[in-house]
């Protein structure tokens, strides 16, 4: 458009990173409202068309009232990829101030007949847009139904027109202005003026008096971010931060997305001119790839850095083949860069993502060979676009997350285009044929370091390659089997073992429910750069888990931290422990400080084998602590001992660990007015707090999200006498009378002698929560009268089983599942299929010796409590039962 041709001529690209172009990549309009402080605060309300942003800007901003007519100046197109911007524009520039995007989503023609596809769309928008008149309805996260756009003959302000809300169910006086926030960083505008680093650009526009400002020297921002890295010297060696697997793209604006490149991961290391680049085993692979190694050292910077050593074929698409068969000089290669982790002296791999990146951009500024990954923030476009290229993937990664070496969590996640993995390769099948093999056996390595068969692959090779493969095979072959389970489905045929060293990449339908891959994977090609002990068993998360990472919240941080002791505090306590040996540990890229490893918990049984089991189970607890304040229960001399609560953080803790600040509900003297929760959002935090003399961890039943409402009741079932056999009995009665009025449920044993009953809902307050607990608790003792009762005082129950429904009211706990009991013997509280609960079921069973295997053998059968559909489906019920 002739508007955007005047765009381009007003700015230069080489001094400024203000968007040139871009292409629209989903078949949805976008619109996008940016908050622009600048001489004057203003927003830039702004409809794709054609490949363009057409754009108003409106200085009262948007408003949900019907009844206001806000003023919007048509301004320049602006081209797609201004969408995401967010930053500063120098002052003394045209437009000169801070920049946040308010509001996207998209949007559609609010006409009666059914527009077939986009174009029909564009079609109708610049027909209307030339009319004047514009009727649209918008989805996004702030703006929601019908607006219109319409200039008319006469208005005070000349070329004005105006943006009206439609009358409709999201029309309201409330102001949405109030939502300040940025949907993409989450960040004021206040914030984002403030925040170090942000995208920054100058334009070419003239300033008020006609002359074009100079641009600020480049690098003074990297200059100033470094330096909140910290001061320290290169590390030696960096294991690559790993991501999580997905089955679809989450959408969720806390990541951006970046393309996956399909090539040999390598950390390269530039110092006093001397390059070191290793792969993901640590191998040094610098004289594999002499252009780059020649490229990092005419980088003019020492410095640390994460990518992948691409090769593009003609059509631009990375060639693996041509990558491996590289010859050092002739094939064009790229480094492809994602993340900067030292710099001139200063580690930055605790800097949040973006800053680095900031900083990276800088630095391969006008490099050929090395290749800025770039980030987007439309992760389903991106996807989408990677599928129509027939690319491996993307991924996702937070936009805060810090460099985690070797770690693998749902800061950075992957979700491919196929599904592709490596293997390792644990035998082969003879052919009956002419074919040197008829395929080969492989597997993966489960969280015990053990090889388990996974699938086999029967095509894939090449014909001329296949007896070059047999005899590598043979040169490893052995005696036994590698895997520790069967190999199914062999088909008569005569299979030879070997040595698991040789890595390969297979291509494949999908997973079983049991964990095996259906039907004969592809073979790809062997990895070289990978050593058979680091390929270990890639699940997806489960669908609740993908959508409690879709649905989570911001971290709610305390104003300022506190470090005072109040009175009575039992942080006292802590610290008078003596310490008799005290040693440092890595989890996670965090430094956790471990003391008194050696202690006994319970006879023959070390705080070191309570930490131990915790960190084997850290990825199955975390996601039932996350975001959920705790009450901790600190046993620091032994689980029999008598212990203490502590609510209160106080100011001590670490970095890692999140913090809840909420009021007191009942002022104390000498107390704080307010109370610093726990959260455990990680594994660092997680064995701070085990460290801490916690045994089990006892979270709220809601998260910070909506700490007002909980998203699951519960019932105890509590036998006076201890006779787990009650505990059985009340919990199948409970079960009828829940499947009699369609509630889903849960159950788990207490880890002691109980068994705990859980309902997901939602939209309820505690108030509401307690009511219905009561009401089922009361159908339950009703149920089977001759052993349960809900009488409260201890004294009339005898020995029959309370059925307690009293943990339901705000701030209230439950041990958590997956929590060691400060009890008898280390049993854990554990989640049940209610197959299990029958009368010979032994609670001291499952103990933290036990539940690692039964979680490799049955899973989280906890995940369906983070389910959106069963909570929804409760919660419709429940309200009934009110």
């Amino acid at each position: 458009m002739a508007e955007l041709e005047q765009y381009k001529a007003k700015r230069n690209f080489k001094r400024t990173a203000e968007p040139a172009g871009g292409k629209p990549g989903t078949d949805k309009l976008l619109f996008i409202v940016q908050k622009h402080q600048a001489s004057h605060l203003h927003y830039d309300f702004r409809l794709e068309v054609k490949g363009v942003l057409k754009s108003w800007a409106v200085p009262r901003g948007p408003s949900m009232d019907p009844e206001e007519r806000r003023l919007a100046m048509p301004v320049e197109d602006h081209p797609y990829d201004y969408k995401d911007f967010e930053g500063i524009i120098p002052k003394g520039q045209y437009g000169g101030g801070t920049v946040i995007v308010w509001d996207e989503g998209w949007y559609e023609p609010a006409v009666g007949e059914k527009l077939k596809d986009k174009a029909a769309k564009e079609h109708w928008m610049m027909s209307n847009y030339y009319k004047n008149a514009l009727k649209i309805t918008l989805h996004g996260h702030k703006l929601k139904g019908v607006f219109i756009l319409i200039k008319f003959k006469e208005d005070k302000y000349e070329g004005g027109w105006r943006l009206i809300k439609a009358d409709d169910q999201y029309a309201t006086k409330h102001d949405i202005l109030e939502q300040a926030k940025s949907v993409l960083s989450k960040l004021t505008i206040e914030q984002m003026a403030e925040k170090h680093g942000v995208e920054a650009w100058n334009s070419n526009r003239e300033s008020k008096d006609g002359k074009i400002k100079k641009q600020k020297e480049s690098g003074s921002s990297t200059e100033e971010l470094k330096k909140q890295g910290t001061r320290k010297a290169m590390p030696k060696v960096i294991r690559p931060m790993l991501c999580t697997l997905t089955k679809e793209v989450i959408e969720n604006t806390d990541y951006i997305y970046e393309v996956k490149w399909d090539g040999y991961r390598i950390i390269s290391y530039i110092q006093d001119n001397h390059v070191r680049m290793d792969s993901r085993s640590a191998l040094d692979y610098t004289k594999k790839y002499p252009p780059i190694a020649n490229a990092l050292r005419k980088l003019g910077h020492d410095a640390v850095l994460d990518g992948e050593v691409v090769v593009f074929n003609e059509e631009g698409k990375p060639d693996f083949d041509a990558l491996q068969t590289f010859n050092g000089h002739d094939t064009p290669i790229n480094y492809c860069v994602f993340d900067l982790l030292w710099l001139d002296g200063y580690n930055l791999m605790n800097l949040p993502l973006i800053d680095r990146k900031a900083m990276l951009k800088d630095l391969l500024v006008d490099n050929d060979l090395l290749r800025f990954s770039e980030s987007f923030n439309d992760g389903v476009s991106l996807y989408q676009q990677a599928l129509a290229l027939d690319l491996e993937g993307i991924v996702a990664k937070r936009r805060d997350s810090r460099y985690l070496p070797d770690a693998r969590d749902n800061n950075w996640l992957k979700t491919p285009t196929r599904k592709r993995q490596e293997f390792v390769i644990g035998g082969w099948a003879e052919s009956d044929k002419s074919r040197s093999f008829r395929s080969l056996l492989f597997g993966a390595y489960n969280s015990k370091g053990e090889l388990e068969w996974i699938g086999r692959s029967g095509g894939g090779y090449k014909e001329k390659d296949m007896p070059g493969i047999l005899a590598k095979l043979q040169k490893l072959e052995i005696d036994k089997t590698p895997f520790i389970n069967k190999v199914l489905d062999s088909k008569g045929a005569n299979i030879h073992w070997v040595r698991p060293e040789l890595v390969a990449n297979f291509e494949f339908a999908t997973w079983t429910k049991t964990g095996r891959i259906r039907k004969p994977a592809t073979f790809l090609g062997f990895r070289k750069d990978k050593k058979a002990r680091q390929v270990i068993r890639e699940v997806p998360l489960s669908d609740a888990q993908e959508e409690a990472i879709i649905n989570e919240p911001e971290v709610i941080q305390p104003e300022q931290k506190r470090n005072e002791t109040t009175e009575g505090s039992n942080w006292v306590k802590v610290e008078r422990k003596k310490i008799n040996s005290e040693r440092d540990f890595e989890f996670a890229g965090h430094n956790v400080t471990m003391n008194n490893i050696e202690q006994e918990l319970w006879r023959g049984i070390t705080k070191a084998r309570l930490i131990t089991y915790y960190h084997s189970i850290c990825n199955y607890i975390l996601p039932h602590l996350k975001d959920r304040p705790l009450s901790l229960h600190i046993k620091q001399d032994g689980a029999m001992a008598p212990g203490f609560y502590i609510k209160d953080m106080e100011g001590r803790q670490p970095d890692y660990l999140d913090i809840f600040s909420d009021q007191r509900r009942h002022k104390k003297k000498g107390k704080n007015a307010r109370i610093d929760y726990a959260i455990c959002n990680n594994e660092a935090a997680l064995l701070y707090l085990i460290n801490l003399g916690n045994i089990d961890l006892n979270p709220w039943s809601s998260t910070i999200s909506n700490p007002q409402q909980p998203d699951f009741i519960n019932i105890d079932l509590d036998p006076s006498d201890e006779d787990f056999g009650k505990a059985i009995k009340s919990a199948r009665a409970a079960k009828e009378i829940f499947d009699g009025h369609k509630l889903q449920s849960l159950v788990k044993t207490s880890g002691k002698t109980g068994i705990h009953l859980l309902l997901p809902c939602e939209s309820l307050s505690y108030a509401q929560a307690r009511n219905l607990a009561e009401k089922l608790c009361a159908e339950i003792a009703k149920r089977v009268p001759e052993i349960a009762t809900t009488e409260v005082n201890v004294s009339h129950r005898g020995d029959k089983l309370f059925v307690d429904p009293s943990q339901n009211d705000y701030a209230d706990t439950l041990a958590c599942v997956y929590s060691v009991r400060p009890y008898k013997h280390p049993t854990v509280s554990t989640p049940l299929d209610w197959k299990e609960v029958r009368d010979q079921l032994n609670p001291g069973k499952f103990t933290m010796d036990t539940l690692p295997e039964r979680l490799e053998k049955k899973g989280d059968l906890f995940a369906e409590l983070h389910e959106s559909k069963w909570r929804k489906h409760n919660t419709k019920i429940l309200k009934e039962l009110l």
